[in-house]
């Protein structure tokens, strides 16, 4: 079961978040592209730095919950098959 990722919130959140920071990066750019002074400079230099950080938090995040997710998922597969063989051996006996 698959499902589009405009579907999930948390996907959605980090879209407009990292949205947000390209523009405010483009803005910096655009405002001081004649000359960077040493403040701009740095100020964007932080937002690039917090814009990474950010990125990949979200994908460690991500990669997390999906093995979280598929080991539950094993777990749970396995559990109801040992429960059939249980049933079988019952039966069986």
């Amino acid at each position: 079961m698959t499902t589009l990722p405009l579907k999930s919130k948390k996907f959605v959140a980090y879209l407009i978040a990292e949205l947000s920071w390209k523009m405010l990066i483009f803005y910096v750019i655009y405002k001081y592209q004649d000359k960077i002074e040493h403040y701009a400079f740095m100020v964007l230099v932080a937002m690039i730095i917090t814009s990474g950080f950010i990125q990949i938090g979200y994908i460690l995040g991500q990669a997390a919950l999906d093995k979280y997710a598929y080991v539950a998922q094993a777990a749970i597969d396995k559990d109801s098959t040992a429960k059939e063989k249980e049933k079988k051996d019952e039966t069986s006996s």
